[in-house]
């Protein structure tokens, strides 16, 4: 399979020194924008789906957008997007940044010894539920539910005014119906 076009999405999230910046790279099938506009496009269509999966206290700031196989920006914009999910007081908390959502993508592709290949992304800022006291590690619904309609759009596409862009791997491999985990991961912020 060839390598396929990125996009990196940069947002803050809270932490214990304050907010610091994460970013998620979605790589996709379809295409590659033509220009600074299709790319423009397709960058502002993703913005608008991801924004529902943030806290009101994130926002997305830059975005980015990689042909195959390039280390080198062809295009990108700045945003100033806050997040749109409001932690319902009362039935949700805050968890800490390194806590997050993991959206799983199954492929067709498998590996030289037969395993599926899966295309994973993690989404820090994440809202816990409440329902099951101070230590919860499950995901608040309301926010499961917009995570999985995000995963969606990235199957479903995100245009760039002309192409429809849909979830890959960095190889080519196509995501199909994606999986959202009830449980909050712990995705280091400072890998080493």
């Amino acid at each position: 399979m060839a390598p396929t076009p990125s996009l990196l999405v940069k947002y803050t999230v809270r932490t214990a020194d304050g907010f610091k910046d994460v970013t998620n790279r979605f790589h996709f099938n379809g295409g590659t924008p033509a220009d600074d506009t299709a790319w423009h496009t397709l960058m502002d269509n993703v913005v608008d789906s991801m924004k529902t999966v943030l806290n009101t206290e994130q926002e997305i700031t830059a975005v980015n957008g990689y042909a195959a196989g390039s280390d080198v920006a062809a295009a990108s914009k700045s945003y100033s997007t806050a997040g749109t999910f409001d932690i319902p007081a009362n039935s949700a908390r805050q968890s800490p940044g390194f806590c997050c959502a993991l959206i799983r993508w199954p492929t067709s592709a498998r590996t030289t010894k037969n395993h599926p290949i899966y295309l994973f992304s993690y989404v820090h800022g994440v809202g816990a539920s409440s329902d099951s006291g101070a230590g919860s590690q499950t995901l608040h619904a309301t926010l499961k539910s917009r995570l999985e309609t995000f995963a969606a759009d990235w199957v479903a596409g995100f245009s760039d005014g002309t192409n429809t862009l849909v979830r890959a791997g960095p190889n080519g491999a196509t995501g199909g119906a994606a999986t959202v985990f009830d449980e909050i991961k712990d995705h280091d912020l400072n890998p080493r």
